[in-house]
């Protein structure tokens, strides 16, 4: 799905994403490392803010999978194994935290109905191998609701997703904001932000990472919200510091098999 790469970046290139607390409740935390997660086993339904902590040597993300038509965990291992490279069509993507640099930590708030659900995260290893070939993948059961009703967050920005472009409901400035991402499109789309190297765009981002080049990319994501269905919507929360930021969705697109970026899903603007 996602061709994220984990180049080598040095310390100078990493921006970490912010812990706060989201008025989506206290976050559920989930340990990333090389390659898999650690983190409860079941939670309750209701509106859920999820944090990813990176404590492996890649970047990883939090996708969040539910499980439809009575599919399990051990039925989605041999799906992708009779079919590597393929999500079976029985699942559907409810977001959660995208990409984000060893050490660093990013939350994202959405609503979970009760049921089965997967923790996996796409982004390939060094050797082109997704991470969840090599077992990055957790199961989670969603059951009864939480002893007090908690409300989604109160965004201050809105992203946009459409067939293939992004939207800003305002100027991003400097600071800690809490992202709402509404997909307006007729498919699955993410947004990974990515701090920009001065010089260099969305575009140039997403070039260096898919195909990837033997350069490390012109940047470094700073989280995000992982693949979201038509109609859903999801939120996160990131430091913005001053400087070029680029938006990029890299999800296949569905009739031709191209990332959404090549298509025009990618977009640049600047923090001040």
């Amino acid at each position: 799905m996602i061709s994220l790469v984990c180049p080598s970046m040095t310390a100078a290139m990493l921006l970490l994403a912010s812990s706060v607390a989201f008025a989506g409740g206290s976050p559920v935390v989930f340990t990333a490392h090389d390659y898999g997660f650690t983190g409860p086993e079941r939670i309750p339904a209701g509106v859920t803010t999820m944090q990813i902590v990176n404590r492996g040597q890649d970047l990883h993300q939090i996708q969040l999978l539910k499980l439809l038509e009575g599919k399990t965990a051990e039925d989605f291992r041999a799906a992708v194994a009779a079919q590597p490279g393929q999500i079976p069509g029985w699942v559907k993507f409810v977001g959660g935290p995208n990409a984000i640099v060893p050490g660093g930590d990013a939350l994202a708030t959405m609503p979970l109905a009760e049921g089965e659900y997967l923790l996996i995260c796409l982004i390939p290893n060094e050797q082109g191998i997704p991470h969840l070939a090599l077992g990055m993948q957790k199961a989670l059961s969603v059951k009864g609701g939480k002893s007090v009703a908690v409300s989604v967050p109160k965004a201050d920005v809105t992203i946009t997703q459409e067939d293939f472009r992004f939207g800003l409901s305002r100027s991003i400035t400097a600071g800690i904001h809490t992202v709402r991402v509404l997909n307006h499109g007729t498919q699955p789309h993410e947004v990974v932000v990515v701090k920009l190297a001065p010089g260099a765009t969305a575009s140039d981002f997403a070039a260096a990472v898919e195909p990837r080049t033997a350069m490390p990319p012109p940047g470094a994501p700073i989280g995000g919200v992982v693949g979201i269905e038509r109609a859903g919507d999801a939120f996160f929360t990131a430091q913005f510091e001053p400087g070029r930021y680029g938006l990029i969705c890299f999800f296949p697109d569905r009739a031709t098999g191209a990332p959404h970026f090549a298509k025009g899903m990618a977009l640049d603007f600047t923090v001040r």
